[in-house]
């Protein structure tokens, strides 16, 4: 599909429509006379409202008329698809064909009027376009000044950063700081220019928008620098720097005009440099947002032995990384701590409110404040100050600040005075993305506050709703919002990822304005859409209940929380193309019957809902379903008519009690990923062999032990999907036998040639859970190998990931594994023999590798050179004994993105033997200088190096101030336990003596009773004898 095909948030449905008019008007569709007529009017009248649409989407400045024609435009588009859907469904005959007979009823005579309506309010439409564009060229302003704080007092947390980047700049030549928009990178940045400034002959400091006009950033960089010499001087020649800088300026002058563009930034970058080659400089350039602009000015900057530092901030994680491994640059992430982020938000409530007003609920209302911020100082002020100015209205009760919070962050994010420049900081990050990111970062507004979006369900959400067409492009879309930092992954939850709060709060408002999404949450069951417009998408986080009049409009619906009931039948949703129900308890197998019957459904997620226990028959009615995912849910059993679902790319049924995948399967020919992870499947029939698109195979934690032999295509054999954590998704890997190292599981076919048959295809767990290792999958190559096979250098070479045994390592080998497999990230080498000398890992290859490990019987097999495996964060050895060696040097120095080094000695030997110990020593010492943090684990005992270490030392003084107070405080606290136990113990003493007296006391009083009452029955007992006697003597008389 061609991008301008795809559905959008700026031109709705439009760009499909034009697509399929296209396509009606071909040779494969028999249309009478007069409807073909009626498509080419209609598509002409389309195609320039298309083009307008696409020009005129994000412009902050249209008036009233503009927007509603760009609503209305939008909303026939969706109107429009619908039926032509409908229209070309009644076009089909079963063999095939598609005619139109006479009775057949063509839609589009009822849209022609609200077509040619649309079109020609098109032109004046296009008049506003223009002008747009042209005041747009002229936006000089830039809004980041506004955040810049100039009073050092309102300035929490900044001081000790500011500190550790005065620190980093005396040891690297250029410090990135990296961190999303309004985390304070702009100011902390400022703050060191003002510190340090002073030490430097020229500085600058530029920030660059998200489209500059590179000349004149290159014109101000040499304004600055020259101005400041100037002003300062350089030596005892002041008169020769002044007249340099005018042959500058004259020379640039006098090229600009008439010049190319191209030609004239050349211009400047050459006097930027020679006026700055014998010069001591400081330049800071704040928000770089593209690799080229920042090429541009790098190559301007000239590199010399005079001490010069540079300073560059950015959002983009990827431009930082690049920096680092490309320049050399140490990357510094700019984080807020919560502790901070309290203290500022109580500085502005109580400078704004009055602290003995707020004296009461100051602690609630800054807590929620800092959690409803994310942690970003800008929203923290902002939402501070907006807080303090509604609080006259409002009061300080706790449920009045619930349902602020709610209506702002959900209704009047944008509109709200104070929020200003938070929204302005958002909208930079925003509209920089290109329409399609826009629309996919748009789409993420349908999911509630802190929920987990799970990254494989987005992507092809985002294709069902025609957003993109293939999937390679929608994970690569996915890539970039994480690279931006606007989809952040979720921390020991691989493939999981968030919103940030406040990046959702303007999402959820800005698709309100665009009608693009309506979410029914967080605002007492109120849609957020207060137009009068249809609804095409619907997010439920609440017991809301939607009109039944509305809901036949309604494309794509999300229910992500436990829902009593939606409200309305699902029959009734006729136009649904997605549905996402999550975790809802209540809904039950007779609601299945209902979802079969939506025949233009293309993503169907039934996830968590634990009363599904059966997928009904009717499923074959679902002829456009492209995913069904049946994910945690109670089903024992797929119906055979699932494999009649001829679109079907994904089958997800992970989690069920499902015991066997049916037969029918094989009618499944576009199916490209088959889940069936955690169920009761003990076998794959033959069938799955002949599934010629099937990519990934998931049949973790089942009983499958073995794939059938000489079914599975050569397709399937020469790619795989894998499972890669640094980008959390899917990555083709040919085939092999495979190995779990989490759980040691082998799964293996006996005597199998790698190539001629498939053992098993997992989606692995990570190497060593307890070091947290990066949870690459190892492709094992099974046996051991005197040097790497050639079948492996032919077959294997895009692999991800590898693990092989060889007996000794040759140079062609170490060069071919180097060069040879570029997307290589994770590596097991284990030698059988080991090597009279080192292997020396040199520059030039590995540029992807990650983690390197090494299984060898003594410690010292592998030095590191100059400019050796860059990216390489995780390095693992396992030893089994070790003599001692006096020149002896690992080289971790070299690797610049290490994070972290692993020894573990087998358990058959001991880990204290002289060279271990001497080995782990040198890397101790090696470690300390290294200008990354480095953790070393020992048999599973961590120490941390280099950066925190040396930071803890410059910090020692306070930290043992600080653990003296602590020390202080716990010993207080320890007195007053003890004395509060010592009081515990007497009472209770005082109380077991009492009772144990009590007891006696009743013993006693019991004892006394029973002696009293036995004695009163002896009495009567003597008594009774008595009388018995006398008797006796009576009767004897007689």
């Amino acid at each position: 599909m061609e991008k301008r095909f795809a559905v959008t948030a700026a031109t709705g449905a439009l760009g499909p429509v034009l697509g399929k008019l296209a396509a009606l008007l071909g040779d494969e569709y028999k249309l009478q006379e007069g409807t073909r007529r009626g498509i080419e009017s209609i598509k002409s009248e389309l195609e320039p409202v298309h083009h307008l649409l696409w020009k005129l989407w994000g412009s902050l400045d249209l008036d009233v008329a503009c927007k509603n024609w760009m609503t209305e435009a939008r909303e026939l588009s969706y109107d429009m698809e619908d039926d032509i859907d409908g229209f070309t469904l009644g076009l089909e005959r079963g063999d095939g064909s598609f005619i139109q007979r006479e009775a057949t009823d063509s839609p589009f005579m009822e849209f022609m009027e609200r077509v040619k309506d649309v079109s020609k309010r098109c032109g004046e439409m296009q008049k506003i376009g223009d002008g747009i564009i042209c005041n747009r060229s002229k936006l000089t302003t830039d809004p980041r000044a506004l955040f810049l704080h100039k009073d050092a007092s309102e300035l929490v947390g900044m001081e000790p950063k500011k500190k550790e980047i005065i620190q980093l700049l005396q040891k690297n030549e250029m410090v990135c700081i990296l961190g999303a928009g309004g985390m304070g990178k702009t100011t902390l940045a400022d703050l060191v220019y003002h510190a340090v400034g002073d030490e430097f002959q020229c500085r600058a400091f530029v920030s660059v928008h998200p489209s500059p006009n590179m000349t004149e950033i290159l014109g101000i960089i040499l304004s600055q620098v020259t101005d400041c010499a100037m002003s300062a001087g350089s030596g005892t020649e002041p008169a020769a720097e002044q007249n340099m800088v005018t042959d500058i300026s004259i020379s640039l002058s006098e090229k600009s005009s008439g010049t190319e563009p191209a030609a004239e930034q050349n211009d400047f970058i050459k006097g930027i440099s020679n006026f700055l080659s014998d010069e001591r400089y400081l330049v800071i350039i704040d928000d770089i947002w593209h690799w080229e602009e920042w090429e541009v000015i790098r190559n301007a900057l000239p590199k010399s032995n005079m001490g010069s530092k540079i300073i560059m901030t950015t959002r983009v994680k990827a431009l930082a990384d690049k920096c680092r491994t490309e320049q050399g640059a140490h990357v510094y992430t700019q984080s807020f701590h919560h502790e901070d982020a309290k203290r500022l938000s109580d500085m502005i409530l109580n400078k704004s409110v009055g602290r003995d007003i707020l004296e009461a609920n100051a602690q609630w209302l800054s807590r929620n404040i800092v959690h409803t911020s994310g942690l970003m100082p800008l929203a923290i002020i902002c939402l501070s100050s907006a807080w303090a100015e509604s609080h006259h209205v409002l009061g300080d009760d706790a449920e009045y600040w619930y349902i602020w919070v709610s209506e702002v962050l959900m209704d009047r994010f944008l509109s709200t005075p104070s929020l200003k420049p938070l929204v302005q900081s958002l909208c930079l990050v925003f509209d920089d993305l290109p329409v399609e990111l826009r629309t996919c970062l748009l789409y993420c507004s349908i999911y509630p506050l802190g929920y987990f979006i799970q990254r494989d369900c987005l992507v092809r959400k985002w294709i069902a709703e025609r957003f993109v067409s293939q999937q390679e492009v929608s994970e690569a879309y996915f890539d970039k919002l994480v690279s931006r930092n606007l989809l952040q992954p979720v921390p020991k939850y691989q493939s999981f990822y968030i919103v940030h709060p406040i990046m959702l709060a303007f999402l959820v408002c800005r698709a309100k304005e665009d009608n693009f999404v309506a979410c029914r949450q967080h605002n007492n069951g109120r849609g957020s859409s207060s137009h009068a417009k249809q609804i095409r998408r619907l997010s439920l986080d609440t017991d809301c209940i939607p009109d039944e009049d509305v809901v036949s409009h309604i494309r794509s619906l999300a229910v992500l929380s436990d829902q009593p009931h939606i409200g309305v039948p699902l029959k009734k949703f006729k136009n649904l193309r997605v549905l996402e129900i999550d975790s809802c308890k209540r809904l039950e197998n007779f609601s299945l019957v209902d979802i079969c019957g939506l025949i233009w459904l293309r993503y169907l997620g039934l996830n968590g809902c634990l009363e599904i226990t059966e997928i009904p028959r009717e499923i074959w009615r679902l002829q456009n379903l492209e995913t069904l995912e049946v994910r945690n849910t109670s089903i024992c059993k797929l119906p055979m008519e699932i494999g009649t679902l001829v679109h079907l790319r994904t089958l997800n049924v992970s989690g069920t009690m499902v015991t066997e995948v049916p037969r029918e399967i094989t009618g499944l020919s576009r199916l490209e990923n088959l889940d069936v992870s955690s169920t009761r499947v003990k076998e794959l029939p033959k069938e799955v062999g002949k599934l010629q698109e099937l990519r990934t195979l998931d049949i973790r934690v089942t009983k499958v032990r073995e794939l059938p032999r000489r079914e599975i295509p050569n397709s399937f054999l020469s790619v795989v999907g894998h499972f890669d954590s640094s980008s959390g998704r899917v990555v083709k890997l040919p085939l092999g036998v495979f190995r779990s190292s989490g759980d040691e599981q082998v799964i293996s076919s006996s005597g199998a040639n790698c190539r001629e048959s498939l053992s098993i295809l997992v989606l692995f767990n990570h190497l060593y859970k307890r070091c947290e290792v990066l949870p690459v999958p190892m492709h094992r190559v099974a046996g051991r190998h005197m040097k790497v096979p050639q079948w492996v250098k032919q077959d294997l070479c895009n692999v991800c990931s590898l693990d092989i045994s060889l007996w000794k390592l040759v140079e062609e080998d170490l060069e071919f594994l180097k060069t040879q497999m570029p997307n290589l990230q994770a590596l097991q080498l284990r030698f059988e023999v080991l090597p009279r000398e080192p292997v020396a890992i040199t520059g030039g290859g590995f540029l992807k590798l990650e983690t390197f490990y090494v299984d060898c019987r003594l410690p010292r097999v592998i030095t590191f050179w100059e400019g050796a495996m860059p990216k390489l964060k995780h390095l693992e050895f396992k030893f089994y004994t070790g003599t001692t060696s006096q020149h002896y040097s690992m080289g971790i120095k070299h690797l610049d993105s290490l994070e972290k080094v692993v020894f573990r000695c087998s358990e058959y030997y001991t880990s204290d033997s002289p060279g271990i110990r001497e080995t782990i020593d040198v890397l101790r010492k090696e470690a300390v200088e290294h200008p990354q943090e480095i953790t070393l684990w020992v048999n599973d005992k961590p120490e941390v190096f280099g950066n925190r270490a040396r930071k803890s030392e410059g910090l020692g003084l306070d930290i043992e101030k600080e653990f003296e107070e602590w020390e202080k405080q716990i010993e207080r606290r320890a007195t007053e336990i003890a004395a509060v136990k010592e009081r515990i113990r007497e009472q209770r003493l005082r109380l077991s003596t009492a009772a144990e007296g009590r007891a006696q006391r009743d013993k006693n009083n019991a004892r006394a009773g029973i002696e009293k009452e036995i004695q009163e029955r002896k009495s009567k007992l003597e008594i009774r004898e008595q009388r018995l006697r006398e008797e006796e003597r009576y009767y004897n008389i007689k």
